[in-house]
């Protein structure tokens, strides 16, 4: 019998980057049954991994990386002989440990974390796209709190945060958007909403879940994990929200996903049939012509309309499937 095949995944970055590792993970698993999987990673990229009987060791780290008990780990992960070292950080990390292949990716490659690997591995995207492993008992827990054991899920999913104001559409655009959406002659009749975020979001979600009828909030924060986000997403009709975690996790989760950007780089959006990418009139090297430095407490959104979201979103529900029996 073949011993195991130790694998390091350096991913110490957010959430959305770390997302690309999970469908690599599963076909590391495949294709080499004895691989022997460790992630060290941040702990709110940990999330994601919480179910997933593909990853052997989960290194989680809080803080920075200097903090003696992060470097403590670090130690101890360098003192190990590794088969293959992945550092999508990319950070110096990778350097410390002993690897027989060594795979760092390079911030200045215009391909994303996908594509990189992918090439490295002599695989198409669409091979490893990414995809997380929710637990039985997640998905039932799942279940009941968007339904209410009513056997009904949500079709519409938004999420209205973003991390800056830059690229926060406006929530009152949010709660007409998804009126006009649900109404007696919109592609959502008859159907209800769920408002997705961090906790520290906690205002703007409210505000939408006040002004928008049917609609329900999941916080993600102390009580939900992203993970949970996801399991909820998979039961989705259709996602729209800001350039996001909530977008990346959308499109894993194979929902018809929308995503609405400004100051953002279209490249960096998740690959797939089913995402679309709404942006207003400016390009984003316009957007960058007034903030060069995308830094501005100004919202670079408001140039994209509800019209323009609206027509983009309706011309595709056709293709929308409306029940929401199936999960991926």
């Amino acid at each position: 019998m073949k011993g195991d095949f130790p694998i390091l995944l350096l991913a110490i970055c957010d959430p959305a980057k770390v997302l690309a590792l999970s469908g690599v993970i599963a076909r590391l698993k495949h294709e080499i049954p004895h691989a022997r999987i460790t992630l060290a990673t941040t702990s709110a990229s940990a999330q994601l991994f919480e179910d997933d009987q593909f990853v052997d060791e989960i290194q989680a780290f809080d803080g920075a990386l200097f903090h003696l008990k992060a470097l403590g780990t670090l130690s101890e992960l360098s003192r190990r002989r590794w088969g293959l070292v992945v550092d999508i950080g990319p950070t110096l990390i990778s350097r410390m440990m002993k690897a027989k292949t060594r795979f760092t990716l390079n911030p200045n490659d215009p391909a994303g974390v996908l594509e990189q690997i992918s090439a490295k591995l002599q695989l198409q995207p669409g091979e490893v796209a990414p995809g997380l492993r929710v637990s039985a008992r997640r998905e039932a827990q799942v279940r009941n709190l968007i339904d209410n054991g009513r056997g009904e899920a949500p079709a519409i999913v938004i999420a209205p945060g973003a991390g800056w104001l830059g690229r926060r559409w406006p929530t009152e655009r949010f709660a007409v958007l998804a009126t006009r959406l649900m109404r007696e002659d919109g592609p959502f009749a008859n159907h209800r909403l769920l408002v997705i975020g961090a906790d520290t979001e906690r205002d703007t979600l409210q505000a939408l879940r006040m002004a928008t009828p049917r609609a329900q909030v999941l916080e993600v924060g102390e009580t939900h994990s992203l993970l949970t986000a996801y399991a909820a997403l998979r039961h989705a009709a259709v996602f729209i929200g800001n350039d996001e975690v909530w977008f990346h996790l959308a499109a894993a989760a194979g929902a018809p996903t929308f995503g609405l950007f400004g100051p953002s780089d279209e490249s960096t959006a998740p690959i797939g049939r089913n995402v679309h990418v709404i942006r207003g009139p400016r390009s984003l090297a316009e957007i960058q012509a007034v903030d060069p430095k995308l830094k501005q407490t100004v919202c670079h959104m408001l140039d994209l309309t509800i019209e323009r979201v609206a027509a983009v979103v309706e011309s595709e529900a056709g293709g929308v499937i409306l029940s929401t029996d199936a999960v991926n």
